[in-house]
């Protein structure tokens, strides 16, 4: 008998032990999802300008996707002065918008959605560098930093931010998009930065206005 309740106890402990662990797993694994969910609402983590569906070529590689491609070398090509000048107006908009949110933080502090949107908008200024390097282009000086005006409050600077995403995306559609579409590395980029201006940054700062 003494025995038999020896084993019900150490059955008992293991399944204990084993539920303890599952549970664990299961709410890692939820706060995981939340953190991406996150991440992809916000605009930051985009793989911007990457479609994993697409085939990769001379034409649409950019960064380290082109060295999968046979014969690119860098300089790829010339671009017009019509495109450069689209290149130029892109990166001193989202320039612009990283001076502006970096403001806001150094104002009021981290908080949401600010202090997400900035990472992702250094994520576009990256992926607009990527092109510039592509084509053996002098990137562009960023003139912006501490020279926006501060908003007076959080909820202003909110209001800023859902002004900027508006006229960003409508940026890209009605003039830059246009202006590049013979390049489709050039395109997919501003496309993919129209989108996270639209679909995600939009959004966040509506709910904190």
């Amino acid at each position: 008998m003494k025995d038999k309740l020896t084993a019900y106890v150490g059955v008992a402990i293991v399944i204990g032990v084993l539920g303890g662990y599952l549970i664990t797993r299961q709410g890692q694994g939820q706060q995981l999802s939340q953190t991406n969910n996150q991440s992809a609402r916000f605009g930051y983590g985009d793989n911007l300008g990457q479609d994993e569906n697409r085939e990769l070529n001379r034409d649409n590689c950019l960064a380290d996707d082109c060295l999968l491609v046979d014969g690119v070398e860098y300089p790829a090509g010339e671009l017009s002065e019509e495109v450069i000048s689209a290149l130029d107006e892109a990166i001193n908009d989202e320039y612009k918008a990283l001076a502006t949110y970096e403001a806001v933080i150094d104002k009021f502090g981290s908080s949401r959605p600010f202090s997400m949107i900035k990472g992702a908008e250094e994520q576009h200024i990256a992926s607009l560098k990527s092109i510039y390097d592509k084509y053996g282009i002098e990137i562009p000086v960023n003139e912006w930093s501490d020279t926006v005006p501060v908003p007076a409050s959080l909820q202003e600077a909110c209001q800023v931010g859902v002004d900027a995403e508006i006229a960003n995306a409508s940026l890209y559609r009605d003039r830059l998009i246009p202006a590049v579409t013979e390049y489709e590395d050039i395109m997919l980029v501003f496309e993919n930065l129209m989108n996270a201006s639209e679909q995600k940054h939009l959004p966040a700062f509506e709910k904190c206005n």
